[in-house]
């Protein structure tokens, strides 16, 4: 169960800390004057334009308080640069704290680490491109930054449907993830609502993994890493962004392909997370086990689930067993590239 940091301020609403009248406090880190959103982004102008519309003036209103020079670094992964067009689009009214680069590398490890190489300041935090942040969702993360110095603040992510999801979704609890309290720590995160002190960062001589460009998971080694060189990811729950979720991933096979991905990248992540053909053999081993056990208990719960007609249990179950066959494929030395057949179809559009 991970630990958890409590804070004197934390009776203050809306605010993971600061001040009572919801400023940041910025006084322990004296060198901290600059933070850097980075976006992402790969054929995604519709979703681009709507997460920077409400992100610029959150910008503008965090500079104004004298204590932070905040900027948007759009990191486009298109070679033709097609995001361009949005942030030309919205220069003229970002008062210079837009800015747009363009990575020819594909891959999502080459785009973070841009992001981690054109970040001049104190501060990152990451967003995807398909995400639109909360009203005062960055003034939050950079309270709770300021209030206890981790290394890292992830906030809460929310699932926002196009259309209504069917019952085998509602009962599986697809999109729904895990819930902690703020200043939980957390082992590992994603990068899609996640801010990093790069002082941190530098010193550990961290970056993203690029042997996992296309299939994801270079973001939870990253804050493996992160974490066993001794830093602390802590949880801020009133930090949210809404991840936009389209219609074409609300299905079934959908759900099951990213479970088995999730299953092969697990178990890559964790041989990765360490070194020696010992520790190798350790964790296929663990995950060659771990993935049948899913795949039983899976089997059987699906099984539980159709006498008793209830879609909850077949719907997690078939869940259980996907993710179960991906941890097996993964110990066998096999990564879904997830990524890389969505690149490749683009690139040819």
């Amino acid at each position: 169960m991970p630990g958890r940091v409590t804070s004197p301020r934390s009776a203050a609403p809306r605010r993971c800390a600061g001040r009572r009248d919801g400023t940041v406090v910025v006084a322990e880190h004296p060198s901290a004057r600059r933070v850097t959103v980075a976006v992402p982004t790969f054929h995604r102008n519709a979703e681009l334009r709507r997460l920077l519309t409400p992100l610029l003036p959150q910008l503008a209103e965090t500079a104004a308080g004298g204590e932070w020079d905040a900027e948007v670094l759009v990191i486009d992964n298109d070679p033709a640069g097609g995001g361009r067009v949005v942030a030309d689009e919205l220069s003229p009214s970002a008062d210079g704290r837009l800015r747009y680069v363009l990575e020819g590398t594909p891959g999502l490890a080459a785009v973070r680490n841009r992001a981690l190489d054109e970040a001049d300041g104190r501060l990152l935090v990451f967003l995807d491109d398909d995400e639109e942040p909360a009203p005062d969702w960055l003034a939050t993360m950079l309270a709770m930054w300021a209030h206890h110095g981790s290394a890292a603040v992830f906030g809460r992510v929310v699932s926002v449907f196009e259309v209504e999801r069917d019952a085998w979704l509602v009962a599986g609890r697809a999109f729904i993830r895990p819930a902690h309290r703020t200043g939980d720590r957390l082992p590992a995160v994603a990068t899609n609502n996640l801010l990093l002190d790069l002082d941190v960062v530098r010193r550990l001589g961290l970056r993203f993994d690029t042997r996992l460009a296309f299939s994801g998971g270079e973001d939870s080694l990253f804050t493996t890493q992160l974490t066993r060189g001794g830093g602390t990811i802590l949880w801020c729950d009133e930090a949210v962004v809404y991840e936009h979720v389209p219609q074409d991933r609300l299905n079934r096979r959908w759900i099951l392909t990213r479970a088995y991905r999730n299953g092969t990248v697990e178990e890559t992540v964790a041989r990765l997370a360490g070194s020696g053909p010992a520790h190798a053999i350790r964790v296929r081993l663990q995950y060659l086990l771990g993935g049948v056990v899913r795949v039983v208990g899976g089997s059987g719960r699906v099984l539980l689930g159709r006498v008793t007609g209830k879609l909850t249990h077949v719907a997690r179950g078939e869940r259980a067993v996907a993710r179960g066959a991906g941890m097996i494929a993964g110990a066998a030395g096999f990564v879904y590239q997830e990524y890389a057949k969505r690149t490749a179809a683009r690139r040819a559009a």
